[in-house]
Order: C-alpha cells, then sequence, then structure tokens
C-alpha cells in the first residue's frame, strides 16, 4: 500500500513521536502504524471527562498491546469557561486546551513532534478544533498523505485495529448557549450506554434541561419506544425519539 509506505516515511521523519491518541479508530491506527514501523513513540491522552465512556480504557488497552508508554493527563473542561458556557467556539477552546497539554507533555517526554489522527475527510466547517492544530504546530499524518476514512479502515483490518463506531465528546450532546453541567453529561452518558446495549448503530441522547430527545437507526425505533421509561427513570422528566434518526449537529437544530 503506498500510502502505508508514505505514511511510515513521514512519521519516521518526525521521530520521536506523541500521539494524540484518543482511544478512537482513527488515532488508534496512526499509533499502530508507527508501532509497526519501528517508530520511537509515545502516547498521551487527555481525560477532560467529555468523552463517552471506554475512550480512555480504549487507549489504554491498545497501548498495552502494542507495548507503547502511555500517559493520561488530567484536564477538567468544565473549569474553561467556553467549554462550560458552551459558547460557539467551544470545540475550538476544547482542542486548544487538550493540545496544549499535550505538547507541554510530549515536550517533557523529549519527543520532537506531536501527530494526531485527523485524516483527509475531514473539513474545518464541522471540525472547528482543526485551526487549534494548525496554530499549535500539532502534524495530521492522515491528512497529509491524502488519507481518508476509508483508507483508515482499510489499514486497520490489515493491523489488527478494532474500528470503533462514531463518536463524539458528550457536549455535542447539549445546545448551543445551554450550560454544559455535570449532571447533564451523566446523564447523557448513562442514557446512551443504557440504550447501546438493546439497540445497534450511532446513538444519540441529546438533551436540553431534563428533557433528552434520542437520535437512533428509525429501523430501530419501535425497539426505542419501550425503552423510553428507562430512559425517564435515569433522570430524564421526557423522553422523546427524534423521527428523522441521527443528525450531524442535531441538539442545535432540536432545541426548542
Amino acid at each position: 500500500m503506498a500510502q502505508d509506505a508514505d505514511l511510515a516515511l513521514l512519521l519516521k521523519s518526525c521521530e520521536p513521536v506523541a500521539v494524540a491518541l484518543s482511544g478512537g479508530t482513527d488515532s488508534s491506527v496512526l499509533l499502530a502504524t508507527a508501532r509497526r514501523h519501528t517508530v520511537r513513540a509515545i502516547a498521551i491522552s487527555v481525560d477532560t471527562g467529555l468523552a463517552p465512556p471506554g475512550e480512555i480504557a480504549a487507549a489504554q488497552e491498545l497501548s498495552e498491546r502494542l507495548g507503547v508508554p502511555h500517559i493520561v493527563i488530567p484536564l477538567d473542561a468544565l473549569e474553561i469557561p467556553a467549554i462550560r458556557e458552551n459558547r460557539p467556539d467551544r470545540c475550538y477552546a476544547c482542542k486548544r486546551a487538550m493540545m496544549e497539554a499535550v505538547a507541554r507533555e510530549a515536550e517533557r517526554c523529549g519527543c520532537r513532534t506531536v501527530v494526531d489522527g485527523t485524516h483527509a475527510d475531514d473539513r474545518p466547517a464541522t471540525r472547528p478544533g482543526m485551526r487549534a492544530l494548525v496554530e499549535l504546530g500539532i502534524r495530521s499524518p492522515f491528512a497529509e498523505c491524502g488519507m481518508g476514512k476509508a483508507d483508515i479502515e482499510a489499514l486497520a483490518a490489515d493491523l489488527g485495529v478494532p474500528v470503533r463506531p462514531p463518536s463524539a465528546c458528550l457536549a455535542t450532546r447539549i445546545p448551543t448557549g445551554d450550560a454544559v453541567t455535570r449532571e447533564c453529561l451523566a446523564l447523557v452518558a448513562a442514557a446512551e450506554a443504557l440504550l447501546a446495549r438493546e439497540i445497534p448503530g450511532t446513538i444519540r441522547v441529546r438533551c436540553s434541561g431534563r428533557r433528552a430527545s434520542i437520535e437512533a437507526d428509525p429501523g430501530y425505533h419501535k425497539r426505542l419506544e419501550g425503552l423510553l421509561g428507562a430512559v425517564k427513570d435515569l433522570g430524564f422528566e421526557d423522553a422523546a425519539i427524534a423521527p428523522e434518526g441521527y443528525r450531524e449537529g442535531g441538539a442545535d437544530s432540536w432545541k426548542q
């Protein structure tokens, strides 16, 4: 695979590297690629309290399996006003804070370059945090090699890295302008975990106040109807099903 060779050359030119490891597919494949090509690397994850449950654990598990040193940095995202107040620039502020923390730790560990899993299909219009990567000099090898999501998933199969369902930070479930609270984050995480045990595919529980709007594959809406009571029992005052299913940016379009 020519792209894999280009990727290996790029990573070698940047070593020693610190891989910003979220626990998702993209950064996991990047770390596994570095390991395959004996690139000197460490993995650094940031625990903001906003990631869906299981992502940090997945990052730790992969690092251990690959034999790569892994550092987890705690960062209380809700101490950052732009995040806590859920301003329009929340994603940028979050990515900036996370990558600043990764860059400081990478420098302390003697790494020359920080790399992340951003790929050629990612677009700044839907991922405002990409601006922070440019500002901080973070390299995105997949994007630089012209590799998109399909290329990464093909490489994942070759490397034996599980392809995890798409995920996004839990704050994306809350409409812009609504405060991000620990209580709401905990409710969303619990509801999505409950539903994921019963329904396959992408599930989003949007939260405004104590109202929940659940986005899932319409083919499973009938099964979902029988779970609304369990969702309300978690602490929501009301829970409803979004008829059109999962929508990117659905929190803002749902709020009334």
